[in-house]
């Protein structure tokens, strides 16, 4: 026992001790009331009825302690007390602490009844000798005094504040000792007038009021296990659902289990209240069950997330708490659940709540949450150590954690993830990968692979008949994985061997067709803001046009937009679906799904489409899906390949095409000359004086310059001439339909050009062109030739610049066979 315990106890006795010697001179009369009523207080002494939700009881000798007080000394009265306290006594305990206990309690109940007996005799002559009001305040009296040393002691030895549970037991039992009073005022009221063995008749009074009391609380305790089994059975329903979570999102292995108890032993840390304690508990369960609305391979996915992917993410609490808030939970579990993923600086989703404003359960259910994530294995980063991920909790307080929360969850995190691991190792994981054996078919049986043709045989089939079914069934069903499997094989393996979109798409189709019964196969690719058919083949294919889609409209475009695949949607839903062609009904199929790049991210949909009705099943959703992986990576390779081929034929700094694409073009306009005869220019253009653009201006300022040129060339040139930048200020033409009587015109052009482009730039130079045209067939019947004979005739252009420069002009130099 502690100092403060002996003290206690010893004040007690002492004061028990003080009050029998105050009274010891009143005269003990009237034995024969003393000892019916000495025995009736020891047999009655065991009949106590239990507080509910308490640990609390109440005595129903009480009554006959009062009349004692009415009818007998202080000294007989507090015997009485004394007796049926020690009559309570379990006395297979003689431990020398409940032998103290006992003495603490009989002196308590001794200085409570001495107490009463002097508040009754006190208030009878205030109360002008009314019985009643004056046993009843000398009951109170005694209640004040026997619980308050009770309170105290179990304060002192359990070290907590003891105050408001003795507030709530001090209300609970007011009520019986007021009634215990009356009864006692009205037994002794019959004993008056009709003799005091009358008064006996308390006896039988007080067992019916212990029955029909006992009677009752066995009502509420009823009641309170029913609570307590519903309760059971809502925790025990939300770990169902808890359990929903956990087969989407296969990286919350016993986490759940985990965070609920630390969040459930750091509330109790922070003082929760009950209901915040059950909204906690819930949450914890429940805090991603948004994560129902968020794509598996968003939650699943092995790596790091993209920004889009995390705008998708961080629906999961609006949700999840949006799911909940249907339930009309009693507690508050919606708002924890919301918050769950605000930040203290108020940095967090979705709400932007700071410090204080989110929700304690949030606070505590956040730090819990990161710490045990940050613990735990997960697909893009091994499961840090325990300190370690303690140590990044730490240094998140203030800004992302609550500073409170984090400090009671690192005084305990090494106890806390003891009790955890302990608990882990008697829980069994959510199991997904089962085989069912039982169960051949379905009742409606399977969807047959075509449709039966001839009579229907109704009559029974015998046993060997129906075995003979089955065999062939079973055979038929290795055959088509067989097929399947082999299909899929020679796909994967032939995809890849092409770099054209076109060839790939084609291949794809043709290869697929044996194993999803389609009409119609497209290829969309996606942009910022719509898909577009980048390939359609199929009996069906005039039935779609290649407009643009908007992302989430028609099949197509919701697919590419959710990331999701849609199995035998309404293909007349898609926007490039050609009404005019009837090709299509509402009865129609259609079967998407969203093609993923190397980051996981959409980037196309592959849609095949039918005429018949539900034509595609799961079973060719899953062969799709298969394939996506292989076939998207061959489209990204065959998009790579068609972007550095672009790349390699264009001019980055004017954006015309350069001279490996140019010398392309003049031998196939050649070959189309030799074989029609028709006559076409090639023309070099060089720039005069452009080196002193870069020595005034500098050479950011020239290819300004060069990039203003290119596009006055290009502006100027028509839809079937090519223009080409041959390198530093050089430029090719090729100008397919021009011939002699064209030539000024159309050079006069070209250097207006020039010189628009110097204007618009304000450069002050005398920039002009020299250009050197060379015609087929009349200059050369080659590329080599054509392009030899309008370089030499562009320098003698340059030179006759330069001797003109020296007498004083300038403009355009044009010098060319058909001019001469």
């Amino acid at each position: 026992m502690t100092f403060r315990v002996k003290a206690l106890v010893c004040f007690v006795v002492a004061s028990a001790v003080a009050s029998l010697y105050w009274v010891s001179g009143h005269v003990m009369t009237q034995w024969p009331h003393f000892a019916v009523y000495l025995a009736a207080v020891v047999l009655s002494a065991r009949m106590k009825v239990a507080v509910p939700r308490t640990e609390a009881t109440m005595p129903l000798n009480f009554p006959f302690v009062l009349l004692g007080i009415l009818q007998l000394s202080p000294l007989q009265a507090a015997v009485l007390a004394v007796s049926g306290a020690i009559a309570q006594w379990p006395f297979g305990n003689v431990a020398p602490a409940s032998l103290v206990r006992l003495l603490f309690d009989a002196s308590s109940a001794a200085t409570a009844t001495v107490l009463a007996w002097q508040t009754y005799a006190s208030s009878l002559q205030p109360l002008s000798s009314e019985t009643a009001p004056a046993l009843a305040l000398a009951a109170a009296v005694y209640l004040l005094i026997h619980s308050i040393p009770a309170a105290l002691l179990q304060a002192f030895e359990s070290g907590t504040a003891q105050s408001k549970q003795w507030r709530r037991e001090l209300l609970l039992h007011t009520p019986f000792y007021i009634v215990s009073a009356m009864l006692a005022a009205a037994a002794s009221f019959i004993g008056a007038q009709f003799g005091w063995m009358t008064s006996l008749l308390l006896i039988p009074l007080v067992y019916t009021a212990y029955r029909a009391y006992e009677a009752q609380m066995e009502i509420v305790r009823d009641r309170d296990r029913y609570i307590v089994e519903t309760e059971a059975l809502h925790l025990r329903t939300i770990e169902g659902l808890a359990m929903a979570v956990e087969a989407k999102d296969q990286n919350t292995h016993r986490h759940l289990m985990r965070v609920r108890l630390y969040v459930a032993e750091l509330g109790k840390a922070m003082g929760l209240s009950k209901p915040q304690m059950q909204a906690l508990a819930t949450a914890s369960f429940l805090h991603d069950i948004g994560k129902l609305a968020i794509p598996e391979h968003i939650i699943n996915k092995p790596g790091k997330l993209t920004h889009e992917e995390f705008e998708k993410m961080k629906i999961h609490p609006v949700v999840g708490a949006n799911i909940l808030e249907r339930v009309h939970f009693p507690y508050p579990v919606v708002p924890i659940v919301r918050s769950h993923h605000e930040a203290w600086d108020g940095s967090g989703y979705p709400d932007g709540l700071r410090g204080e404003d989110i929700p304690i359960g949030a606070r505590i259910l956040t730090a819990v949450d990161c710490f045990d994530a940050l613990a735990s294995e997960r697909p893009y980063r091994r499961a840090m150590p325990i300190d370690e991920a303690m140590a990044f909790v730490k240094s998140k307080a203030g800004t992302q954690f609550d500073p409170v929360v984090v400090r009671l969850l690192e005084e305990r995190y090494l106890q806390l993830e003891e009790l955890a691991r302990q608990q882990s190792e008697e829980m069994e994981p959510l199991r997904t990968d089962l085989l069912i054996e039982r169960g051949a078919a379905p009742g409606a049986g399977f969807q047959p692979e075509q449709a039966a043709s001839g009579s229907v045989e109704h009559d029974r089939p015998s046993r060997s008949e129906s075995a003979n079914a089955l065999a062939a069934e079973s055979l038929n069903l290795i055959a088509a994985a067989s097929r399947e499997a082999k299909a899929v094989f020679e796909l994967s393996q032939m995809l890849g061997t092409s770099l054209s979109t076109r060839e790939t798409s084609a291949m794809m189709s043709k290869r697929l067709q044996p194993l999803i019964p389609f009409d119609c196969f497209a290829v969309y690719l996606k942009s910022e803001e719509s898909v577009k058919a980048q390939y359609i083949d199929g009996a069906l294919a005039h039935a779609f046009s290649s407009q643009h889609i908007p992302l989430g409209e028609g099949l197509s475009g919701w697919v590419a937009q959710n990331e999701r695949p849609i199995v035998n949607g309404n293909p007349t839903m898609e926007t490039n679906y050609v009404v005019e062609s009837g090709m299509l009904s509402e009865n129609s199929s259609a079967l998407s799904i969203p093609l993923f790049d190397s980051a996981n991210a959409a980037f196309g949909v592959l849609s095949v489409y039918s005429s018949k009705h539900a034509a595609f099943s799961k079973d060719h959703l899953r062969i799709l899906e298969a394939i996506q992986p292989k076939f998207s990576l061959s489209l990204e390779n065959a998009f790579r390949f068609r972007n550095a081929e672009a790349d390699a034929r264009i001019d980055h700094l004017t954006q015309l095409v350069n001279m490996r694409y140019f010398s392309q073009q003049i031998n196939a306009q050649v070959e189309r000359a030799h074989a029609t005869g028709q006559r076409f220019a090639v023309g070099v253009c060089d720039l005069n004086s452009f080196k002193a653009v870069n020595d005034r201006h500098g050479h950011l300022k020239g290819n300004d310059l060069l990039r203003a040129i290119a596009e006055g060339f290009r502006t100027c040139s028509g839809p079937a001439d090519i223009v080409a930048r041959m390198g530093g200020d050089e430029f090719a033409f090729l100008f397919p339909a021009m011939d002699e009587s064209l030539t000024g015109t159309q050079l006069k052009r070209l250097d207006d050009a020039v010189q628009r482009a110097c204007a618009g730039l304000r450069i002050e130079a005398s920039i002009s062109s020299s250009i050197g045209i060379a015609y087929y067939p009349d200059d050369g019947d080659t590329a080599e030739e054509l392009l030899g004979k309008a370089d030499r005739e562009m320098y003698l252009s340059k030179q006759s610049f330069y001797r003109q420069r020296r007498r004083g002009e300038a403009g355009l130099f044009l010098v060319g066979s058909g001019s001469r």
